[in-house]
């Protein structure tokens, strides 16, 4: 979903994939170049494209794992949200926010959805969150688990120190910018962030 260029369908069907391939985005432009892409790795036939917002447009009998990559986590929530036909353990959802994996998260967790794997990604000098969801499970996270993922499943992952201390240091930053405040509403957040960090440091410690 949100295929854009198309490279992931283009790279199952070169990879051997055996199953049937949909690609779908929300715009025209990104769907032909998809299909040139498909053209040009001579595998046109063995990719379908759908034009449509998020997943209105696809068939629920005909898809098992679901890709939503590349766009922030909010805007996955929502695509989510209005699908209620994933809400089935039948299909697998494979989750890449660019930001906000907290977000989708914590919509995860609240609407049934088990977050079965964790992994983190780095390219360009960015590291980015992939999980894995289905529905019919239970996930608890801590507040600081919302943003690193699950400790138990990302722990061992080579760039999760990385991950960690990054975010460390954005609680870090955070705190530092409202230490004092007198107002209630900032007060309320120094004591989020403050938990979220101690957290953090304990995943260290671990």
């Amino acid at each position: 979903m949100g295929t854009d260029h198309g490279y992931l369908p283009v790279y199952l069907a070169k990879s051997g994939y055996k199953g049937r391939i949909l690609a779908s985005d929300i715009n025209a432009a990104p769907l032909s170049t998809a299909l040139r892409t498909a053209e040009r790795a001579e595998i046109k036939d063995k990719v379908e494209l759908l034009l449509c917002d998020g997943l209105e447009n696809c068939p629920p009998d005909a898809v098992d794992s679901i890709v939503i990559a590349g766009m922030g986590g909010d805007t996955i929530c929502g695509i989510l949200d209005r699908a209620e036909w994933c809400m089935d353990r039948a299909y697998t959802l494979i989750l890449q926010p660019m930001t906000k994996a907290e977000i989708l998260r914590y919509w995860l967790v609240n609407n049934e959805f088990e977050i079965c794997a964790e992994s983190l990604i780095q390219e360009g000098g960015s590291i980015y969150q992939l999980l894995v969801a289905r529905f019919g499970g239970r996930t608890t996270l801590s507040d600081a688990e919302l943003f690193t993922g699950r400790f138990t499943l990302i722990e061992n992952d080579p760039l999760f120190e990385a991950q960690r201390m990054k975010l460390e240091n954005r609680f870090e930053k955070a705190l530092k910018g409202i230490n004092g405040a007198d107002s209630p509403v900032l007060s309320g957040k120094g004591a989020l962030f403050r938990g979220i960090l101690q957290g953090l440091k304990e995943m260290k410690r671990n």
